[in-house]
């Protein structure tokens, strides 16, 4: 039994391993929020970047037009919480236009999600 017990721990190691080798998201990864930080990423490249510069700071010609707030700052993200990003992003503000109907909720909550590293 013990030697069967080893081999189970063996094999599913190894299909960790490999799955972590591939690029397979793994449970352990869901749990962190790997996926969705990465797909914020994603999301925030191709929408955000634009106007808020692919470090969040808003260092772009548009950010600079809009008056597009630098991301990065500890202090602009910590008097927002994720439903006003959330908020702000589904129905607009300001100069920001609103992308409801073109990126899907869980899109937007992974890029709030990605926003958040962005903290200096």
């Amino acid at each position: 039994m013990k030697v069967f017990v080893f081999w189970v721990g063996v094999f599913v190691l190894f299909v960790y391993a490999a799955g972590a080798a591939s690029g397979i998201t793994t449970l352990a990864d869901t749990r962190r929020g790997k996926p969705q930080v990465e797909r914020g990423r994603e999301v925030f490249v191709a929408n955000c970047a634009r106007c808020h510069g692919g470090d969040g700071m808003s260092h772009t010609t548009m950010g600079e037009m809009t008056e597009a707030p630098n991301l990065t700052d500890a202090g602009w993200q910590s008097r927002r919480g994720n439903a006003r990003m959330i908020a702000s992003v589904v129905n607009g503000r300001g100069e920001m236009p609103a992308f409801k109907r073109k990126l899907s909720r869980q899109d937007i909550t992974a890029a709030v999600a990605y926003i958040r590293t962005l903290r200096r």
